[in-house]
């Protein structure tokens, strides 16, 4: 059941927000394109060529001679008089009269020519044809009527009308496609933005705690670890996130220890030994952390079995294999009864901890796992082993996770960061507490941040609430663990050979 959440500005993920926008800029593109097609499209089919004509005409007075200044004065007379006349419904109902039409389609306009005593007559029409018949009927009638505005002032023809051959103006809507295409792009990424920040997955520590029924045992980053080193070899070869490695970061470390102190207090309280770790989809990293997880509790002095319980697409040995090395006696193989513990199980003399792994996949997968010699060996494993983790398949793809969550005692579930919707982490939250195992809470992985962002861990000083955790000798220093550049001997795994596997005598 999720828990109400009030939406706060201070709580956005600038990285997820952009990623999305990111993301489907391919769709805002297409659409900021569409948009200015369509915007063209409207504006071409509004544009209309304009074809114009003009025609000119000098004006002298009758009484004044050939006198400059009165000459100016009629042609600027007779320019209003012509201006008022073309706007009379008169002279537009003689045109339609000469031309037999029913409606006059056309603009005209006449005006003095500055510090001349010319006027220039221009008419607009939607053809050549239109244009120059109407500059003539309108030339021919409003002789007639300019007469009665005044009889003193002579207008003659100074240039003839021609029948214009190019509209007035090419369309152009290149701003206005423009305009669409910017305004549009910023709107759609917009959208994206704020359905990126509506989406109901969890993104940050806060979110987890908010939108899921679930306490958080911790948070991982995802570009702390491995060392960033120059150099065309660490940047080609696949390095192991595992934290003995000689490349891990020392967040990447610190993070890890910190979950595993989490679930090794919450199992000592409860008194669980077999921890499963689980994911709702693929690829969220549940593998890793299993593994990292089980290799903090075993730099504790712990004796860890790490099994890979994935048997449709077993991962850990990849993770601790070398490349081409085969898995002799897989961990299915052994609850087929195909062969014993002490062959299937193999220990890790480098990392100090014990591995059931597989390499092939078994369609049959949750028969296996449901099978009484399952349920043998985890009793044998609880009898014998300080910690028992549990890599299983993810929940949304069978039901093997369920499985083996009722026959362990804690589980624990890796959320990857803004990939799965929180409903459905709800779901599987509430399937794995009705399982028999103690549901512990869930580990956000492979956080994603800005350049820059602040991410600190918390030191390891007192650890107060985890109890006795301070036995575990001087911490901060890493104590016996030597110096952690070259991971030291690993404390007494460098000095002892391999231990005996601690199985009863019944199992060898």
């Amino acid at each position: 059941m999720e828990k109400n959440e009030t939406f706060q500005l201070e709580q956005l993920d600038l990285y997820s927000i952009i990623r999305d926008v990111l993301r489907n800029l391919w769709a805002i593109v297409l659409g900021a394109v569409a948009v200015a097609m369509i915007v063209n499209l409207f504006a071409r089919a509004d544009f209309r060529d304009t074809y114009s004509t003009s025609a000119t005409f000098v004006v002298t007075s009758r009484t004044s001679g050939n006198y400059v200044y009165n000459n100016l004065q009629a042609a600027t007379t007779m320019a209003e008089s012509y201006s008022n006349i073309l706007e009379s419904n008169l002279l537009k109902k003689l045109v339609c009269q000469d031309l037999g039409v029913d409606s006059f389609d056309a603009a005209m306009s006449a005006g003095a020519i500055k510090d001349t005593n010319l006027i220039t007559l221009r008419v607009t029409a939607d053809t050549p044809q239109n244009a120059y018949r109407i500059i003539r009927s309108v030339m021919k009638n409003v002789a007639g009527l300019a007469g009665h505005v005044s009889s003193d002032m002579v207008m003659e023809v100074l240039q003839e009308p021609n029948v214009p051959t190019s509209p007035d103006a090419q369309f152009s809507a290149r701003s206005r496609t423009k305009r669409a295409f910017v305004f549009s792009g910023v709107a759609l990424a917009a959208l994206f933005a704020f359905l990126s920040m509506r989406k109901e997955t969890v993104r940050s520590e806060k979110e987890l705690e908010n939108r899921l029924d679930a306490r958080s045992l911790g948070v991982l980053y995802h570009d702390s670890a491995l060392l960033r080193r120059p150099g065309a070899l660490l940047r080609r070869k696949k390095y192991k996130r595992l934290i003995t490695e000689l490349t891990a970061r020392f967040e990447f470390v610190e993070r890890h220890k910190k979950i595993a102190a989490m679930v090794s207090a919450q199992a000592r309280k409860q008194g669980a030994k077999i921890i499963l770790v689980t994911s709702v989809h693929e690829h969220e990293g549940k593998s890793t952390v299993a593994s990292n997880l089980a290799l903090s509790l075993a730099q504790q002095s712990h004796q860890v079995l790490l099994i890979d319980g994935d048997l449709r697409r077993p991962t850990l040995h990849t993770l601790f294999l070398e490349e081409g090395e085969k898995v002799d006696m897989s961990m299915a193989r052994l609850l087929m009864g195909k062969t014993t513990l002490m062959k299937a199980m193999r220990y890790d003399e480098r990392r100090g901890i014990y591995l059931l792994l597989t390499d092939k996949n078994y369609a049959n997968s949750t028969d296996i796992v449901s099978s009484d010699n399952m349920t043998r060996l985890l009793e044998v494993a609880r009898k014998a082993f300080d910690y028992v983790i549990i890599d299983s398949p993810p929940m949304s793809l069978m039901a093997d996770a369920e499985v083996l969550a009722d026959r362990s005692d804690m589980s624990i579930l890796v959320v990857k960061y803004d990939m799965v919707p929180s409903p459905d982490l709800n779901d599987a939250i509430d399937a794995l507490r009705d399982c028999k195992a103690q549901f512990a809470g869930c580990i956000l992985n492979d956080v994603r941040t800005l350049p820059g962002e602040r991410r600190t861990v918390v030191g390891y000083g007192g650890y107060g609430r985890y109890g006795h955790y301070g036995k575990y000798g001087k911490y901060g220093a890493y104590g016996r663990y030597g110096g952690y550049g070259g991971y030291g001997g690993y404390g007494h795994y460098a000095r002892d050979a391999k231990p005996e596997a601690p199985v009863s005598e019944e199992e060898k």
